[in-house]
């Protein structure tokens, strides 16, 4: 339920400098971790790539949206946790979240909503919320699949697990909604009809339909096995 940088099936290109590995295309629950790290308090190696491939997954798409590739780690740094699906020390996948007290005019005024029609923001108004964003899939495993541990299980593509993930994050949290902007060119506006969530509008940004989503509590729908594995089994740094 989060924008995601370059899902598409591609190799890492030019302007990416994270190196491809082998195209395995399928991954084993057992082999996954799932880690919420505080990226202000964090020193950790696993940590450091997660940055890397926010870096350029992200630089990478504003090259391609806005013939620029400018990308400052503001936006990495100033979340509350990252979450990172890892693999062997590796980074598979990488996310930001941010929890907000919409009561407080500092919340309210923050930049992240500046795109958001005032009906959306209204939606929400002086709840405490989850924010989730900044989605980004190593280029080598994007469009990979879970095997579940069992083998009657059904899979999970990566992408979707790693935005219930984030869904499942909010769940335990004290956030009454988790809120996203979706890019719809990358269908996760379909991940996030999936796990429950509501569209309060649809923006442009860079040229791209997006949507503004929100998730309520009662509609957050089952995780499934292979997220709730990983969650059972997560790495986190503290409880928010």
């Amino acid at each position: 339920m989060v924008e995601l940088a370059r899902e598409q099936e591609e190799p890492a290109s030019e302007h990416t400098q994270i190196q491809a590995i082998p195209q395995r295309r399928s991954l084993s629950v057992h082999a996954l971790e799932y880690h919420l790290f505080q990226p202000r308090r964090a020193y950790d190696p696993l940590l450091d790539r997660a940055y890397e491939v926010w870096r350029e997954g992200w630089r990478a798409t504003f090259l391609e949206l806005d013939g620029r590739p400018d990308l400052h780690s503001d936006d990495f740094e100033r979340q509350d946790e990252i979450a990172v699906v890892a693999m062997a020390g590796e980074c598979l996948a990488v996310t930001g979240l941010r929890w907000l007290d919409l009561s407080l005019p500092r919340a309210r005024e923050d930049s992240y909503f500046k795109n958001w029609p005032d009906a959306a923001r209204a939606r929400v108004a002086s709840r405490f919320v989850c924010v989730g964003s900044n989605t980004v899939i190593h280029p080598s495993w994007r469009g990979a699949t879970i095997e579940p541990r069992d083998a009657a299980g059904e899979p999970a593509r990566l992408a979707f697990a790693t935005i219930a993930l984030t869904t499942r994050r909010f769940m335990a949290s004290p956030a009454e909604n988790l809120i996203a902007l979706t890019r719809n060119d990358r269908a996760i506006d379909r991940i996030a009809t999936a796990l429950g969530a509501s569209r309060l509008a649809q923006i442009e940004m860079y040229g791209i339909d997006t949507d503004v989503i929100c998730l309520d509590r009662a509609n957050a729908t089952p995780f499934g096995p292979i997220v709730s594995e990983l969650w059972s089994r997560r790495h986190q740094m503290s409880p928010l």
